[in-house]
């Protein structure tokens, strides 16, 4: 439908189109729901979505952005209601043919992405007392991926994978150069955690921080070796798996955030 502003929407309620013809007007005292999405290309897609999935999945995946816009800091693309709906709908349908899915990245999600998991908790208990299946954790894990990538304003869910996995690897070149287990409830390892994740998404995304600061990038070389040998083993990963040199500027970032965890893990 379309309302006076000639803005596209999608309407429900019993009977709503029951004897209707294109161009007719709605008998607004039937309508139930209504959702108004930003762009006409995401409501026809919902529209077609529609014709696949019950409304009860679109109610469902509703309830949970809302829970995760309360949450969240940072805002969620409209494109999260198709991608959540058609998730949890064939989610449920291979739960109910016994085809659930181990989720291999479950531990690295917990990990990198504690407020977003939190949230997939939330949604597997809203799943439950809509439907009655009461989905494991690998499931939260699922749909904390596709809360994480929404956030990064795009719809190719692989991207958050690839973070995950990047982040995941740096941590486990630090963890065997150093030869220690961190204390992942400290703030310093969270703030590292955090620059790692953006920082993989500037190595995806080509983008990188530029610094001319020789001075400073002597400086850590020379105060934080061990620092220093480990981001080295960083450029390495990164050259060949990715096919990007790092920049000083980057390194510089690097060393003070590995020092830092390590000196305050270490103590």
């Amino acid at each position: 439908a379309k309302n006076d502003n000639h803005q596209e929407m999608v309407v429900f309620g019993n009977g709503i189109g029951y004897n209707l013809k294109p161009g007719d007007p709605i008998d607004e005292s039937k309508i139930s729901k209504v959702f108004t999405l930003q762009t006409q290309d995401l409501t026809r897609k919902m529209a077609a979505l529609l014709k696949e999935v019950p409304l009860k999945y679109f109610e469902i995946a509703e309830e949970i952005i809302a829970y995760a816009r309360e949450k969240l800091s940072t805002p969620l693309s409209d494109y999260i209601l198709m991608t959540l709906t058609d998730h949890i709908y064939f989610a449920v349908q291979r739960y109910e043919k016994g085809q659930e899915i181990r989720n291999v990245l479950l531990w690295e999600i917990k990990k990198l992405y504690k407020a977003e998991f939190d949230i997939g908790l939330k949604a597997i208990e809203i799943i439950d007392k809509k439907t009655g299946i009461c989905f494991k954790e690998d499931e939260a894990g699922f749909i904390a991926m596709h809360i994480a990538n929404t956030q990064f304003d795009g719809n190719e869910i692989d991207k958050t994978v690839k973070i995950a996995k990047f982040t995941q690897d740096i941590l486990g070149i630090i963890k065997y150069h150093y030869g220690i287990v961190f204390d992942e409830e400290s703030w310093n390892y969270g703030r590292l955690l955090t620059h790692l994740k953006f920082f993989a998404q500037r190595i995806l995304s080509n983008d990188h921080i530029e610094n001319d600061d020789d001075y400073l990038f002597e400086q850590v070389q020379d105060k934080y070796t061990k620092a220093f040998e480990c981001v080295k083993k960083i450029e390495k990963y990164v050259l060949n798996g990715y096919g990007t040199q790092i920049t000083r500027a980057e390194m510089v970032y690097l060393v003070l955030h590995i020092n830092r965890v390590t000196n305050r893990n270490e103590n």
